[in-house]
């Protein structure tokens, strides 16, 4: 959904927008907002400049990634409805889209690299992560002992969030620089060489580094009721299933800015586009 608040927002820019693969979808925000919308790509009499994809593009590498579409989306479309020399901006890389691109002489921009998009992303996604956490456990945010795992962009909106709500918050992180930003965000610290000790002592463990942390030894360290989410994308978690057995709730929670606030996540998403577009023209 938030593909069609970024066409809104794109279109709100003076931008002349027309949408495709929602056709089992409910959008009534599209036809208060006169955002044509079109079911056969047969149907077409023009191709565009601009072809904005999903995030992420594909899902199985070959398909666009169109949940609400009444029919399946191959990737071999994009050169039908993208006039030469156009931009192909999408989420995530894809080699046969990055192929396709470079066949036909279209531009592929992946809008998911950029920083400005990467920085904003982080509130929706901590704002998630404080929902999955009242949702999931009994207890007050107040108070809680929580553990950052990782200091990136995510990370340092958290640990706002949190200790502004009155958690105890630790940061564990291999860079020392890592631990120093952790530190003037007044947080606690621990190496993730020293984590070990300190494991049993937290409620809430928030996972943002997509390697392994949690190996089941950690594992067996935890709280029994101790709440693990991992926001990374390739999960942080040696084991979910021992975790699970372990009485150790986890939550592999992704994508949660389009899950969670797709108005803001689709907005966001235009924004950078049109800093592309921007920069293109200077």
């Amino acid at each position: 959904m938030r593909a069609v608040y970024a066409a809104k927002k794109l279109s709100e820019y003076g931008k002349d927008c027309f949408i495709h693969g929602f056709g089992a979808a409910d959008l009534p925000l599209c036809e208060s907002q006169a955002i044509p919308i079109f079911d056969v790509i047969a149907n077409l009499d023009k191709k565009f400049n601009n072809l904005v994809l999903p995030l992420p593009a594909s899902t199985d590498g070959l398909n666009i990634n169109a949940p609400y579409s009444k029919c399946t989306l191959p990737l071999s479309l994009i050169p039908r409805v993208t006039a030469t020399g156009g931009r192909v901006y999408y989420g995530k890389a894809n080699p046969l889209l990055t192929d396709i691109c470079s066949q036909n002489n279209l531009t592929a921009v992946n809008y998911f690299e950029r920083e400005e998009l990467a920085i904003m992303n982080a509130v929706p996604t901590a704002e998630g992560c404080l929902e999955i956490i009242m949702r999931e456990t009994p207890a007050t945010v107040f108070g809680a002992a929580v553990l950052l795992t990782g200091f990136g962009r995510i990370s340092k909106v958290l640990a706002n969030y949190l200790t502004a709500l009155g958690a105890c918050v630790t940061v564990s992180a291999r860079k020392y620089a890592d631990l120093a930003w952790a530190e003037v965000a007044r947080c606690d610290t621990v190496p993730i060489s020293r984590l070990d000790e300190r494991l049993p002592e937290f409620d809430i463990i928030i996972n943002t580094v997509p390697a392994e942390i949690l190996s089941a030894a950690r594992l067996a360290l935890l709280k029994k009721d101790c709440l693990v989410v991992d926001l990374a994308s390739k999960t942080g978690i040696e084991d979910l299933e021992a975790a699970k057995r372990a009485g150790v709730n986890v939550i592999w929670a992704l994508s949660l800015p389009g899950k969670t606030a797709p108005v803001t996540a689709g907005y966001i998403i235009a924004d950078t586009i049109m800093n592309i577009m921007v920069e293109n023209l200077l």
